[in-house]
């Protein structure tokens, strides 16, 4: 029988077991902790929320029926309202950008600009960030080094005792970055939406409230602020993780924790095709073939170097929040760039139309599973993504430990 071992991954257990591992870990202390900071959201580069259309259909019924008179307009008036909802939307969606860009500039000009610095060549110049892909690679070099460092620390200052506790010795400073989450992420998420924009723009103006069709049918034109929630599931579709699942089983990826170190360049051909279709870094558009396999494997190395700075974000090692500030949709979008939603579908019914317990349960059920990815990121690699339908799934119930502990 195939070896599953998942002896060095983080695995929800007993609360006596969990209670002890918080004690000894860095991470999972700060993961674990209450805090009330929230700039680990970016609400200025996600959508509006909106009542759904189910909702304000109900509403405008309600308000004739209380008027206790039928209007024969009735579903006239509700496509009105709803119609005059998605414009607001838009619009809103479509000027946040245009806000995003300059604050962008600003942060990557000024705010954070050394100046009088000295080249490569001796010259005095001023330094500024560069863009997002090199800014990630450089801030996980950072925290790499640092791990490094403080491991050497760890093992220096241990004199003659035998540490069998890996988690402890191997930590990070807090505080490393004054860059906060939200500016990191809307560093991320502005140039492709800005790119966007002039396309986006025109098309509102001439569809108006057809726009809801022509971004489901074609949602790559969608700013990342006009994602309603019911074209989701065709941003990050369903049937790419599916086929993913399929493919990687125990028995194939087994044992998963050799498997959950895998990097970008010594995964299976076959599995950074269906990793890099989950995690969007193809063009559904663009044949397989036309990719170099040396194009795709960069571009997971990237997002692993991506998901290591934000991971420490969500953490709280930075300060400011960890994921337990996330709201709603920063939670959904961290789990989707985590691969951790089986049924994007089902999760967007519940949030549209299940009842307050459902979307309640479906919440924390998310915050367990990120709690879970960020813990065991930081020892693995980014074959961790393509496993992460092989653990077992955490127990809800599991959240009301941080009421007792």
């Amino acid at each position: 029988m195939a070896n599953l071992s998942t002896s060095q991954l983080f695995l929800w257990g007993l609360k006596k077991a969990f209670t002890s591992q918080v004690s000894k870990s860095q991470i999972l202390k700060s993961l674990w902790k209450k805090s009330t900071a929230t700039s680990v959201n970016s609400p200025n580069t996600l959508p509006l929320d909106i009542p759904s259309k189910e909702d304000i259909y109900a509403n405008i019924a309600k308000e004739q029926a209380a008027k206790g008179t039928k209007s024969p307009f009735l579903k006239m008036n509700q496509g009105f309202s709803y119609a005059k909802q998605l414009i607001s939307f838009y619009r809103h969606g479509v000027s946040v950008v245009w806000q995003n860009n300059k604050k962008m500039k600003e942060i990557r000009k000024r705010k954070y600009k050394l100046e009088d610095q000295l080249d490569r060549a001796g010259v005095e110049t001023d330094v500024v960030l560069p863009r997002f892909t090199p800014l990630a690679n450089t801030l996980a070099q950072v925290l790499y080094m640092n791990f490094v460092e403080n491991r050497s620390k760890n093992e220096n200052t241990s004199s003659d005792v035998i540490r069998t506790d890996k988690a402890v010795a191997t930590t990070v400073d807090e505080g490393l970055f004054l860059l906060t989450r939200a500016e990191f992420q809307l560093l991320k998420r502005t140039p492709s939406d800005f790119a966007k924009i002039p396309m986006f723009a025109v098309l509102v103006a001439i569809f108006m409230e057809m726009t809801p069709v022509l971004c489901y049918t074609f949602p790559e034109v969608t700013p990342s602020t006009c994602v309603l929630p019911s074209i989701l599931p065709r941003i990050w579709n369903s049937k790419t993780g599916k086929k993913l699942r399929e493919s990687i089983t125990a028995e194939s990826a087994a044992p998963l924790d050799d498997y959950a170190m895998k990097t970008a360049y010594n995964m299976p051909l076959e599995h950074v095709h269906l990793l890099t279709g989950a995690l969007r870094l193809k063009s559904k558009y663009i044949p397989l073939a036309m990719y170099p396999e040396s194009v795709l494997r960069a571009r997971l190395q990237n997002y692993y170097n991506y998901l290591t700075v934000d991971n420490y974000y969500l953490s709280g090692l930075n300060g400011g929040g960890n994921l337990w500030g996330l709201d709603i949709s920063e939670l959904v979008l961290a789990c989707l760039e985590r691969n951790l939603v089986d049924d994007i579908d089902a999760l967007v019914k519940i949030q549209s139309l299940g009842t307050l317990e459902e979307k309640k349960a479906e919440i924390e059920s998310l915050q367990m599973k990120l709690f879970q990815s960020i813990a065991n990121f930081q020892n693995c690699n980014i074959g961790y993504l393509a496993i992460g339908h092989l653990l077992p799934k955490p127990d809800i119930g599991v959240e009301k430990w941080r009421n007792t502990m």
